[in-house]
């Protein structure tokens, strides 16, 4: 799944898995999250959605990045973590939207 150019990346505090990388040879496992809210959200509010997301450590989780898209309805997260399962189970105990699609992915640089 290839993201929207308008897509943009809220989660400032982490580097962003895309950009700045210099090792032509990086291969570095992640999970990424889907999630669609009902209600538009802003980017000003995501920072206060990841601070409140528990149990990081328990699962082994660690968000590395995410996008808002356009119209706030959906967001993409990207983690690194042990496999998926580690993700949707983190993803219950947060009690993150219905409908959030996970799955395991591998991040290729030139």
């Amino acid at each position: 799944m290839s993201l929207p150019v308008t897509a943009r990346s809220v989660n400032r505090g982490l580097p962003c898995p895309f950009s700045g990388l210099s090792c032509y040879s990086r291969h570095v496992e992640y999970v990424v999250l889907e999630r669609e809210f009902p209600e538009p959200i802003t980017p000003e509010e995501v920072p206060a959605m990841a601070a409140a997301t528990q149990c990081l450590e328990l699962y082994r989780v660690k968000p590395v990045c995410s996008y808002l898209m356009p119209g706030g309805k959906r967001m993409v997260c990207v983690f690194q973590a042990p496999d998926a399962q580690a993700l949707r189970s983190l993803a219950r105990a947060n009690d993150f939207p219905p409908g959030s699609t996970v799955w395991s992915s591998t991040l290729h640089t030139p």
